[in-house]
């Protein structure tokens, strides 16, 4: 593991119809990596379908199932039959990004092996707005259930846009079909892309059928719906339904009470819960190596160099304001590529799943760049151009809400893939830290005659007896601590600063000061 901590501790920073083939793969040197070629720009999924233009490439291993189902994918011209998997693969109209042609129908049909449903969540959607829909629209039906048509813009309220709306199949299959009107000589060229969506399987709960469910929208109940069967409408574990008008900072927008006489209910990203929880019997505050699925919300961070991140939401990155600027950085260019990756412990997986594109990045105003021994305001958050689907390797940790949870002696976890040892890690670690008595930290630093600024905005953790690996790399990452009367993990700390690798303190930016700031960057006040 390592912490960036800059200026302190040096080097720590943190179409057109015809049949296309996998999108391009770039590469871009790791700078924290020397030497390791990394797949920077690569989709998210391996695997990127078009409607009406798209060939399956699938390992070897997996080839015979194309035959079990029947797949013929060389250049189809009415349907397409895809393959659901357990990792998110990507759904296109033919061409995407590129504005979509006119007169074109197609259907795509996704199917889910025995014993599992199709879910499948739009990322990008661009259709010309039409009344009712009677232009250019795509279509989502599955047996059992109404078909949902769907037009317009993802963020406009023109037309019928699908939003953050997810649809789960209540069998193993579902249907999209894609409709576009041919054009009028009178009008002029449309500029509209057409769609990006991902699909893969899910367990099904046989417990209650389910039909749509959605997330970050609308999850209709009618009144006097058991709420336990609205609930199994999101998927849990990872999304509750939430009455509208009780958002909490996590995902921005305006909701009506009624709708048509419905309840409306929000599929809202549950927070601070992974699946499989670190055991927290451990004993040494030697790092261990995590086990998939402990730190769910743990990004990688490339930029300056190597550094870390939390999952806020769905589609925010929490981290440290000096990976982005960093104290000492010879070269204060702001065009830095902004390089974010999530859902596995080992960096080369994680590299395989892709980058996720950041939209935009918002630094805290208190953080100055220029005065090296100060590191105030020492967090920012990354908002993703796209929602992240959550699942057991990928979920948001929770923010705190009191000073409880920074009382001298509770124990808490770091994680992160910094250096270790001397060397860079290129798997995720973690250690076992306590919060240290704020006058301990305050002593040190004096006997040591440091400049560096301790102010009230941060805290400090570590034992001044025990060796410890938070190191170069781990800036940005999160030290959490579990929540016993809301029960579930909470990041009270971003990795901030120290002074050398593996002894003393190590200082951390104090999130309860800045929740306010977060939740209104988060909810487009900032």
């Amino acid at each position: 593991m390592g912490g960036c901590r800059d200026g302190v501790r040096k080097g720590r920073k943190g179409g057109d119809g015809r049949c296309p083939g996998l999108k391009g793969e770039a590469t871009a040197s790791d700078p924290a990596l020397p030497g390791l070629s990394v797949l920077a720009r690569l989709p998210r999924s391996s695997h990127t379908h078009r409607l009406l233009g798209s060939h399956l490439a699938l390992p070897p291993t997996h080839r015979w199932w194309l035959l079990l189902w029947g797949v013929l994918q060389a250049c189809p011209t009415g349907g397409s039959i895809l393959l659901a998997q357990e990792l998110p693969q990507q759904l296109t109209s033919p061409g995407y990004p590129e504005p979509y042609r006119k007169g074109h129908e197609s259907s795509t049909d996704i199917k889910a092996p025995e014993g599992f449903a199709v879910r499948l969540v739009f990322q990008d959607f661009d259709l010309e707005p039409s009344q009712d829909c009677a232009g250019d629209s795509v279509t989502i039906s599955a047996s059992g259930s109404d078909p949902s048509q769907f037009c317009g813009q993802q963020d406009s309220p023109l037309g019928r846009p699908p939003g953050q709306r997810e649809f789960v199949s209540s069998g193993r299959s579902l249907r999209l079909t894609f409709r576009t009107q041919p054009s009028s000589e009178n009008k002029t060229v449309h500029l509209h892309k057409g769609f990006l969506a991902l699909y893969q399987t899910v367990a099904v709960n046989y417990s209650q059928p389910i039909s749509e469910a959605s997330r970050g929208s609308e999850a209709i109940s009618a009144p006097g719906d058991n709420p336990a069967k609205v609930q199994n409408h999101c998927q849990e574990p990872y999304y509750q339904a939430t009455a509208a008008g009780t958002l909490t900072g996590t995902n921005p927008g305006t909701w009506k009470d009624r709708q048509d006489g419905e309840e409306v209910l929000q599929c809202m990203p549950v927070c601070g819960r992974p699946v499989t929880p670190i055991a927290q019997n451990q004993t040494t505050l030697r790092s261990s190596r995590a086990k998939l699925g402990n730190f769910p919300w743990q990004a990688f961070t490339s930029i300056h160099g190597r550094g870390g991140g939390a999952l806020l939401g769905d589609r925010w990155i929490l981290t440290a304001a000096h990976t982005i600027y960093p104290k000492d950085s010879v070269s204060l260019r702001k065009n830095r590529s902004v390089n974010v990756f999530l859902g596995h412990t080992a960096i080369d997986e994680m590299l395989k799943l892709g980058n996720h594109p950041v939209r935009r990045v918002i630094v805290h105003p208190d953080y100055r760049q220029n005065e090296s021994h100060n590191f105030s305001g020492d967090i920012a958050l990354l908002e993703l151009q796209h929602s992240i689907p959550l699942g057991p390797n990928v979920l948001p940790v929770c923010l705190p809400d009191n000073e409880t949870l920074y009382r001298s002696g509770l124990l808490g976890y770091v994680s992160g893939f910094g250096v270790e040892m001397g060397w860079l890690t290129t798997e995720l670690k973690y250690s076992r830290l306590p919060v240290a008595p704020r006058e301990a930290c305050e002593a040190w630093l004096r006997k040591r005659q440091r400049p560096e600024v301790f102010s009230d905005d941060m805290f400090c953790v570590g034992d001044e007896t025990q060796r410890h690996s938070v190191c170069q790399g781990d800036s940005g990452s999160v030290y959490v601590v579990w929540d016993d009367r809301a029960h579930h993990w909470v990041a009270t700390g971003i990795v901030s600063w120290g002074i050398g690798c593996g002894e003393g303190y190590d200082f951390y930016t104090k999130v309860l000061s800045y929740v306010d700031w977060i939740k209104g960057v988060m909810n487009g006040k900032n």
